[in-house]
């Protein structure tokens, strides 16, 4: 049988009906791939999410808020008097930092109490973490003591006999006292509770601890030219650094970090220089002790000195100065 022949047009376009549906048939074979795919990395995320949000989650106890929360509460726990009122007036107070259970006084017994309590101040020391939502807070407090004295009773008798004012009532204060105190605090994720009956501990030691008070001279340039030089130097710019204006000061530095001291403290002397080489040609790392005058009170004041100085044109400037 004769094979049948299609005309040129017949046959165009169904060579481009056959390309049409082959195209679309890849277009729908690889969307479908790339769906299935999404759906697998959807899912393998949120089955790895819960361990990513484990392993970030922060101890809200540990943090700026749970220090505060114990500050907030070692200023009502100092602050007391030895009345009924006043006892019943703490416990109120108290009240909005206790866990429920716990001691409604925090600890505190007035049996035999002799004075009354106010804080002057507290400071965050240390801040240990004991748990994914507990913190012992250590403050560091400060707190003053008055009581009243009531006059001898023998004087008041003695005084009224004489038909005199008798003698009255006077305050005694002592303090303030140092001590170091840890308040134990606990979160839900949004606000904080003290835990446990909070504590008094001994304050800490002093670390040994030597300074490093001596210049290490190695590496010192043995230049008695370029040292008289350099001290001239440094002579007329803690002048200007402690008297000129910002502008002034620019004609003696490289760059604008350095600010001017002016009104603070006033330049008396330069000492005890050592020159050592920069990291680059010109460039010198000078430590000197300079002392000055403190405005205000006039006291002398020595601070040791460490100046990245370079050369230019002739010239030095100041490229950093730090206190050491």
């Amino acid at each position: 049988m004769k094979k049948r022949e299609y005309p040129k047009t017949v046959f165009r376009k169904k060579l481009i009906k056959g390309v049409f549906w082959t195209g679309f048939a890849l277009v729908f074979f690889f969307s479908v791939i790339a769906m299935i795919r999404a759906g697998n990395t959807s899912a393998a995320n949120k089955v790895e999410q819960p361990d990513i949000e484990q392993s970030s989650k922060v101890n809200l106890a540990a943090g700026e808020g749970g220090q505060t929360f114990a500050q907030d509460f070692a200023s009502e726990y100092f602050n007391w008097e030895n009345t009924d009122e006043a006892k019943k007036n703490r416990v109120e107070r108290l009240s909005h930092f206790l866990a429920n259970g716990l001691d409604e006084q925090a600890g505190l017994a007035f049996e035999g109490m002799e004075w009354n309590s106010r804080l002057t101040g507290s400071q965050v020391w240390k801040v240990e973490d004991t748990g994914q939502d507990t913190a012992l807070v250590t403050l560091k407090i400060k707190h003053e003591l008055n009581r009243k004295i009531e006059p001898d009773p023998k004087e008041v008798e003695k005084a009224k006999k004489k038909k005199k004012k008798p003698p009255k009532a006077s305050e005694e204060t002592s303090g303030p006292h140092e001590k170091y105190f840890v308040v134990p605090v606990k979160t839900d994720g949004q606000s904080f509770v003290v835990n446990e009956i909070p504590y008094f501990v001994a304050a800490p030691s002093k670390p040994d601890i030597t300074a490093m008070t001596e210049v290490d001279a190695k590496g010192k340039i043995m230049d008695s030219d370029l040292e008289k030089d350099i001290t001239g130097f440094l002579g007329t710019f803690f002048k200007v650094y402690t008297t000129g204006s910002q502008e002034e000061l620019g004609y003696y530095t490289a760059g604008d970090d350095i600010k001017s001291m002016s009104n603070i403290i006033t330049f008396q002397e330069v000492k005890d220089i050592v020159v050592k080489k920069g990291k680059s040609k010109n460039q010198y790392v000078v430590h000197a002790t300079v002392i000055f005058k403190e405005n205000e009170s006039q006291a002398q004041v020595i601070y040791p000195y460490e100046l990245n100085l370079v050369k230019k044109d002739g010239r030095l400037f100041v490229q950093e100065i730090k206190n050491k």
